[in-house]
């Protein structure tokens, strides 16, 4: 299905309000963070990081236009600092660096591709920018190789299963409410079961 490549009015405030609501769930994730690797360590911490990546790749797989995954992190990486007075500079390098690895893998697929692999090739191209950030910026060289290297796999896992899957899972729900109706995603979910109806009425 092509699409146009400039965001109109009623998508920019879609993804804008998606991308407020996550900023705001990233701070609470943050906290809860925090628990995990005090408990579990670096390696669990992984295991939650995907959480960080799902506003792009939700608003890209709704709206699926170019740049879209990108403004939404860093629209959700802005509202965390607004509401929660976080480090504003860590907290806006990982928004961006999270918000390149997930567009990068639209761009890979020119923007044409939206299936299951492809969202979760952007999770883990989110939560690997996420890694290599954090990794130089809290001197994760600290750990022993074989530790970053499960935590590394880890966040791997993650991104794969919560950003990707887990944005489509939300979306495709949210489809089916209708909800979407005005957009990529709920154009394409609308044709898909129409042909279905078609189809057994045949």
């Amino acid at each position: 299905m092509k699409t146009t490549k400039g965001l109109n009015l009623r998508e920019i405030i879609v993804m804008a309000a998606i991308a407020a609501v996550f900023g705001v769930l990233y701070l609470v994730w943050i906290f809860f963070g925090q628990f995990i690797q005090a408990t579990f360590g670096p390696v669990g911490w992984g295991f939650i990081s995907g959480f960080w990546i799902i506003a792009p790749i939700l608003c890209a797989y709704i709206i699926r236009k170019p740049g879209v995954a990108l403004i939404a992190e860093l629209i959700a990486a802005t509202i965390e600092v607004l509401v929660g007075s976080v480090n504003a500079g860590v907290v806006l390098l990982l928004g961006f660096t999270q918000g390149i690895g997930a567009e990068l893998a639209f761009a890979i697929f020119l923007y044409r591709n939206y299936r299951l692999p492809v969202l979760m090739l952007a999770g883990i191209f989110g939560t690997s920018a996420n890694f290599m950030t954090i990794y130089f910026l809290y001197g994760y060289s600290q750990y022993s190789n074989i530790l970053t290297g499960l935590m590394f796999m880890a966040m791997v896992i993650s991104g794969a299963l919560i950003a990707g899957w887990g944005s489509k899972s939300i979306a495709d729900g949210l489809s089916r409410t209708g909800v979407l109706a005005n957009f990529a995603l709920g154009k394409i979910y609308h044709e898909q079961r129409n042909e279905q109806y078609a189809s057994q009425e045949q």
